[in-house]
């Protein structure tokens, strides 16, 4: 028996919101690579630069990625389910393998310079938000998995 959410019409502003939340984010995306760019140097791995790797993976893997997994179900309601199932799994699994990379970045750059970690609030808030995705990214993988647990 279908929900009554999924029988739901789509509602006929949806494509200019989704389209103005695409463009938002990239906006976004652009902008913190301009930034880096123009302001901090750029970004690299092996060198200073390893720190600004940081910030554009954590907007691109938990702002940009993110966002749009969690638009898939609106967006694409007359696909079937599977598929969409599919995308969004793979954006998930996308965001949070970008945002790894931002939290080794930053734990690396600070190993390399001496730094302590975790001494700011920033950084606390950053570790709570990245185990709690974890942890939300876990708990739907596994109902990915197994479907009739939910």
């Amino acid at each position: 028996m279908e929900s009554q959410a999924s029988m739901a019409p789509t509602p006929r502003a949806l494509p200019y919101y989704v389209a103005f939340s695409q463009l938002l984010g990239l906006t976004v995306v652009a902008m913190t690579g301009a930034w880096l760019g123009l302001y901090r140097g750029g970004i690299a791995w092996e060198s200073a630069l390893q720190f600004n790797v940081h910030p554009l993976c954590m907007v691109i893997g938990l702002v940009f990625l993110q966002g749009d997994a969690l638009l898939v179900y609106r967006v694409f309601r007359n696909e079937a389910k599977r598929t969409t199932k599919i995308l969004h799994g793979l954006l998930h699994v996308f965001a949070f393998i970008i945002a790894l990379v931002g939290l080794v970045a930053v734990f690396d750059y600070h190993r390399k310079k001496g730094y302590p970690d975790l001494y700011s609030l920033h950084s606390w808030c950053g570790i709570l938000v990245f185990v709690l995705y974890l942890v939300q990214w876990l708990v739907g993988f596994s109902f990915f998995l197994f479907p009739g647990a939910s």
